[in-house]
């Protein structure tokens, strides 16, 4: 072979070379982990995220323990978690993460749509928060955004986020009685004793004002009542 054809196939190789990383570099698929306590949730959008050419879903979890233990393992590009997990609070887990791995991107998919647990997550270093009752497509905007180090937020949690920084949270004057003596300290018994109402009634109550408020516990909630000036101090 003269030396012009060995230059010729040189560049061949080398255009060969290129475009093949290119080709790869192309088809980069975006790595990610799903922790959802159900299965048939992990399952549906595994499916939909590994159809959509633009990401896979490597690995997923139905506890934040397995998911904590992998993480140590190695790292996705982003984490979808759901916020109501059976071992442990989903907003508290994602501080984590954001603290412990910043390079994961961490999306939020969620039935929640209360302005506080919103806003939690926010406050805590969430890049997405995706409502599960959101287009698909979302969900994979979602994914490329967060992973293109942008935020992302849904159209339909981008006007909870406008409103609620507009308003308060909005409470019934039943609620108002109710969380005024959890703030002075009160028990359920006891206040159901104070309102005349049983203490199952004031149990469900209590729950109820921690979904609005989206507090994990009840020094949480007296603390966000006092912050909103909700309650007489």
């Amino acid at each position: 072979m003269n030396v012009s054809n060995k230059r010729e196939q040189k560049e061949i190789t080398h255009s060969a070379e290129h475009e093949k990383s290119a080709t790869k570099l192309k088809r980069y698929l975006i790595d990610v982990y799903i922790a959802d306590d159900h299965q048939m949730v992990c399952e549906g959008l595994s499916e939909l995220i590994n159809n959509s050419g633009k990401a896979h879903v490597s690995r997923t979890f139905n506890t934040l323990e397995a998911c904590r233990q992998a993480l140590q393992e190695r790292r996705p590009d982003v984490l979808l978690l759901d916020l109501s997990m059976p071992d442990g609070d989903g907003v508290a887990f994602c501080q984590q993460i954001v603290d412990n791995y910043p390079n994961v991107r961490v999306v939020a998919v969620t039935i929640h749509d209360e302005y506080s647990t919103i806003q939690r997550m926010v406050e805590c270093g969430a890049h997405g928060y995706v409502l599960k009752s959101s287009p698909a497509e979302e969900l994979i905007e979602a994914i490329v955004s967060v992973w293109q180090k942008q935020q992302y937020v849904s159209p339909q949690v981008e006007a909870i986020l406008r409103e609620g920084r507009n308003n308060s949270v909005a409470l019934t004057e039943v609620e108002k009685n109710i969380l005024q003596l959890i703030c002075d300290g009160m028990t359920n018994p006891e206040v159901a004793t104070q309102l005349h109402l049983s203490t199952e009634t004031i149990n469900w109550y209590r729950k109820r004002l921690l979904a609005k408020f989206g507090a994990k516990n009840t020094v949480a909630l007296v603390k966000l009542a006092l912050k909103e000036q909700l309650v007489a101090g």
